[in-house]
């Protein structure tokens, strides 16, 4: 049975091996290739519109940075003991409503 069964296997083997591109037979010239590189889209260029690295950041930018600085910090407090772990998340949250109501002079749509 053993026997059998690496015979089959050698077979299969042997038939998918079969299967692959062979080289072309005398006489017989293989299609050329298309060139593809004039098919490929062009390189992606920067936008030229792009803000000055030292103005302010959008409100979008601002208040998520404000978040995950009080996500960060409330993390911090977890590690606390309980009494300073009330204190230290009332500061974090204090500091996420300075920074919030600093950046509303940012938001858009104000109507």
């Amino acid at each position: 049975m053993h026997t059998f069964l690496s015979a089959g296997c050698l077979g299969a083997i042997l038939l998918l091996a079969g299967c692959g591109d062979a080289p072309p037979q005398s006489g017989q010239m293989r299609a050329p290739v298309e060139d593809t590189a004039q098919a490929l889209p062009p390189a992606i260029v920067a936008p030229m519109d792009v803000a000055e690295p030292g103005s302010a950041p959008s409100f979008e930018v601002g208040i998520a940075t404000a978040a995950s600085d009080r996500n960060h910090a409330k993390e911090k407090c977890a590690e606390l003991p309980k009494a300073e772990r009330e204190a230290c998340e009332v500061a974090a949250d204090a500091a996420f409503k300075s920074a919030q109501s600093g950046l509303e002079d940012l938001r858009g749509n104000q109507q």
